[in-house]
């Protein structure tokens, strides 16, 4: 999909998302904190999301977790972490 004349990257190719993934799959606590967020019905996944997402802004986190963690507000991308995560208990 092309937005602004760019092609949008898979989150597959964002080394940020691929970090977080590998962060949360060897340390129980991230893990744990994205699957109580993941496990939610939409709305409520999302509205937690967006909240994870401003305060994270508002601490002035890297640019590169905000986005990471936003990618997540796709429910085929949280959807499959899902999945994945979910695997490692």
């Amino acid at each position: 999909m092309k937005l602004f004349n760019r092609e949008t990257k898979s989150v597959a190719e964002d080394e940020a998302f691929v970090t977080l993934i590998r962060v949360a799959q060897e340390d129980a606590d991230v893990r744990n904190q994205l699957l109580s967020i993941l496990c939610l019905d939409r709305f409520n996944r999302e509205s937690a999301l967006n909240t994870l997402v401003d305060d994270l802004r508002l601490k002035k986190a890297p640019k590169e977790l905000v986005s990471a963690i936003a990618s997540l507000l796709d429910d085929d991308v949280a959807d499959k972490t899902l999945e994945i995560l979910a695997g490692e208990d």
